[in-house]
């Protein structure tokens, strides 16, 4: 009786401190477990993933100031770096025709010297003469806006709003007065370059003393793959562009465009910003012609019309044939990398932006656990989708 009292007592106690169970339960043995039902009070921190998120977008704009910061001398660096790719491939020809490396280095460095400092020259002296023309065409320029005025009752203020003029004057004696910056700039990109191309060949002795051999042979397979990638497409980019530039001297020269070498360099470099750049050559050089030539309406229509036609055939046709879709940006990336590069950088970050683009794109597409990233960077086509599976195949067969 007084047992059956006890373990009534412990009944009622363990009730009220375990709402949740029933006495019946605990008594009979089905839950000898006192544990506490309550629920865990919520933590204030953030999941695990918010703090993840948090921490890459202060790295993202910690590693953008320093870019930003840097840039004086990253810019030199990353030129010198995209060099090395498009010359690498001599390097290897060279070395396999039973000529030493050093020598092989520095008969590429020479004639990348000579080439560089030649057109550099020709250019340099090529803007000087425009700066001595320069006066006759800005009061051309003059003329033409005053005759658009009066045609399209413009007010007649108009040109002294915007200066025209003297904008266009004060960017070409800024392009003047930057020559012997980019002078310099030459001579650092060739000092990175020369130590780039020496130390190329050490790269994989390097991975396999500081990793595993599995990890060393992995890695080198994926560099072999990005690097024979970007070797192409700079390569491919840079012919195309230097085609276009010598289409367009050509076709200047018999017009009679004036300074048909400084419309090809242009042309040369605007190249490397797929859309906008063609757009913005064609544009400047047919305002040009327009300047140069009215009233002669036939030579501004034949000089516009061999620009355009050029870039139009070059950059929708042979390029894409050249480089295929695989390669291709979609066009909210290309704007996006623009505007990101060209905040960095200024007008360095600007020309280099597609081709930097590209080559992270490549980096992506090439490293486990990344491709996805990389696929989102592509157009999305369905060729770039069947090269990508073409590829793929023959990796793993091979």
């Amino acid at each position: 009786m007084g047992d059956s009292r006890l373990i009534a007592n412990l009944a009622a106690i363990v009730a009220r401190r375990l709402p949740n169970r029933r006495a019946t339960d605990i008594v009979s043995g089905k839950d000898l477990e006192l544990t506490n039902t309550e629920e865990p009070t919520p933590t204030t921190s953030p999941p695990f993933k918010t703090q993840t998120v948090y921490l890459m977008v202060i790295a993202m704009v910690a590693v953008g100031g320093v870019l930003r910061l840097t840039g004086s001398f990253l810019v030199p660096f990353v030129i010198a770096l995209l060099l090395s790719f498009v010359l690498s491939p001599v390097m290897v020809f060279l070395v396999k025709h039973r000529i030493h490396r050093l020598v092989a280095v520095l008969l590429v460095l020479v004639a990348f010297l000579a080439f560089g400092f030649l057109v550099v020259l020709i250019v340099y002296q090529s803007f000087q003469s425009l700066l001595y023309e320069f006066p006759k065409y800005q009061q051309r320029l003059t003329v033409l806006i005053q005759e658009l005025i009066g045609r399209f009752n413009l007010p007649q203020d108009l040109a002294q709003q915007f200066q025209v003029s003297r904008n266009i004057g004060n960017a070409v004696l800024s392009l003047s007065g930057n020559f012997m910056s980019l002078a310099n700039g030459f001579m650092v990109v060739f000092i990175y370059l020369l130590f780039l191309l020496l130390e190329q060949p050490y790269l994989r002795r390097k991975l396999r003393s500081a990793l595993k051999v599995q990890s060393t042979r992995t890695i080198a397979i994926i560099l072999a793959h990005i690097n024979a990638q970007i070797s192409r497409y700079l390569a491919v980019k840079l012919l195309v562009s230097a085609l276009t530039a010598v289409i367009v001297f050509i076709s200047f020269t018999i017009i009679g465009v004036d300074f048909p070498l400084i419309w090809a360099v242009l042309t040369f470099l605007f190249n490397f910003i797929p859309t906008i750049g063609s757009v913005a050559i064609s544009a400047i050089a047919s305002i040009f012609a327009l300047v140069q030539f009215l009233p002669e309406w036939n030579l501004v229509l034949a000089a516009s019309l061999s620009i355009i036609a050029t870039e139009f055939v070059i950059g929708n046709i042979l390029d894409p044939k050249l480089l295929g879709d695989r390669l291709n940006l979609s066009p909210v990336i290309i704007l996006f990398s623009l505007l990101m590069w060209g905040w960095l950088w200024d007008v360095a970050g600007l020309f280099l932006a597609v081709p930097l683009t590209v080559v992270i794109k490549i980096i992506f597409e090439n490293v486990p656990g990344l491709e996805p990233v990389g696929i989102l960077m592509g157009t999305g086509t369905l060729k770039e989708m069947q090269q990508r599976r073409k590829s793929t195949g023959k990796e793993h067969h091979g």
